[in-house]
C-alpha cells in the first residue's frame, strides 16, 4: 500500500512538471507571433495568421458604491393670482320622473310638463338636455 502512493504521488509530480514546461513551451512560441487583427479589407478574415489572441484584460478592481444626495433645490416663487370669478351654480339634476306619454314630438311627464325632442334624448322647458331610459326621464 505504502508503495502504491509513492508511485501515485511521484506520477502526480511528474505531470505536473511536464505539464508546466509543456506550457511554458507553447507560451513563448505565442508570444512571437503578432497579435490578432482583422484584416482593414475584408473585415471577416485576420490580417496576419498565425497570430496570437490579445493579452487578457486585467481584472476590475471593487470599489464602494458612493450615492450622494442632490442638491437642495430652492422653492419656486409665488406667483399671486387673481380669485377667480364666482362661477354660476350648476343645477343638480333631478332626480328621474315618470312618464306619462309620449309622441313624434316628444314626452309628457305625470306632471303634464312637455319634453321636445325624439328619441332618448330630449329637451325641456328651460333647454336642459334629458336623458329617457325606460318608463323615466331625467333631465340634467
Amino acid at each position: 500500500m505504502k508503495t502504491m502512493i509513492k508511485t501515485i504521488s511521484a506520477l502526480a509530480c511528474a505531470l505536473l512538471l511536464a505539464g508546466g514546461h509543456a506550457g511554458a513551451q507553447e507560451q513563448t512560441a505565442s508570444d512571437d507571433l503578432p497579435v490578432c487583427q482583422l484584416d482593414p479589407r475584408d473585415s471577416s478574415k485576420l490580417a496576419v495568421e498565425p497570430c496570437r489572441p490579445a493579452p487578457p484584460v486585467q481584472p476590475r478592481r471593487s470599489v464602494p458604491q458612493v450615492i450622494g444626495r442632490m442638491p437642495a433645490q430652492p422653492a419656486p416663487p409665488v406667483v399671486p393670482m387673481a380669485p377667480l370669478p364666482p362661477s354660476p351654480a350648476v343645477p343638480m339634476p333631478r332626480a328621474p320622473q315618470p312618464i306619462g306619454a309620449c309622441d313624434t314630438g316628444g314626452c309628457r311627464d305625470a306632471a303634464g310638463a312637455r319634453y321636445n325632442g325624439a328619441g332618448n334624448a330630449t329637451l325641456d322647458a328651460n333647454g336642459r338636455i334629458c336623458h329617457r331610459n325606460g318608463a323615466f326621464l331625467q333631465c340634467f
